[in-house]
């Protein structure tokens, strides 16, 4: 059982096999960041968490076999979080997003306006976006991919769990090598069908490039899609690659 304190909520596990831990192990360790990568250094630092988040996610996902990063359609892998996984697809409103790319012009927060909902339902930047059925997320950080930060505060509504906004500057890690800026989030789990908004608050004006790091634990249909549709307040997967 994983207990979750920030998010209030636990989660039941399924054990891998020998051989599905094994063949996650010789896949993380050559396959996702350079070692030169500060990201990757964070990661690691919360290997942990995503061990325990790819169990639980098998016991949500009717325990499929795990078939890591080249996972069959019928069975259960992992990938980087992409934007259109979590609702910024195409056709969208009002981000527009190509699903490949992360980006959102940002306003300064003032007082008594309160927050831009960042990821919410295709259908409606008000309305919580709903993790589809076939999937499960991981999250683990914020980056900024813009050498000049422009978040301020973050707030997450998981669930039932509304996590209260906090003033990011004093968790925030700055990679001089890269220029990006790391922002570290408190320990959730998204399971599927479960209701996620997440807000930010910006200091000054811009356009900013947030990307939401972290896992997408998923059936393989889902994550071999190359093109994520709107359906109601959550996604449908399409591969639309041409042959």
């Amino acid at each position: 059982m994983v207990v979750l304190g920030i998010q209030n909520a636990t989660f039941a596990e399924t054990a891998l096999t020998g051989e599905e831990q094994s063949l996650w192990t010789i896949q993380y360790n050559e396959l996702f960041y350079p070692p030169w990568s500060y990201e990757r250094r964070f990661i690691d630092s919360r290997k942990s968490v995503v061990e325990a988040g790819i169990r639980a996610a098998k016991n949500a996902l009717d325990e499929r076999k795990f078939g890591g990063l080249n996972c069959a359609d019928s069975e259960i892998g992992i990938t980087p979080i992409r934007p259109g996984q979590v609702g910024l697809v195409n056709g969208a409103t009002p981000e527009a997003n190509n699903v490949w790319k992360w980006k959102h012009d940002c306003i300064k927060e003032a007082q008594g306006v309160g927050f831009e909902n960042w990821i919410h339902s295709p259908a409606a930047p008000t309305t919580a976006f709903a993790t589809p059925e076939e999937a499960f997320y991981i999250p683990l950080y914020i980056v900024e991919e813009n050498c000049s930060p422009r978040i301020q505060t973050v707030k997450l509504d998981i669930g039932r769990a509304n996590i209260l906004y906090y003033d990011v500057c004093a968790c925030r890690m700055r990679d001089y090598q890269s220029g990006t800026n790391l922002i570290p989030l408190p320990t959730t789990f998204w399971a599927p069908e479960m209701d996620v908004l997440v807000a930010l608050g910006f200091k000054m004006n811009g356009t900013t490039e947030p990307r939401l790091g972290g896992f997408c634990v998923a059936l393989g249909s889902f994550l071999d899609s190359t093109e994520y549709h709107a359906s109601g307040n959550s996604v449908l997967g399409e591969n639309n690659a041409s042959t």
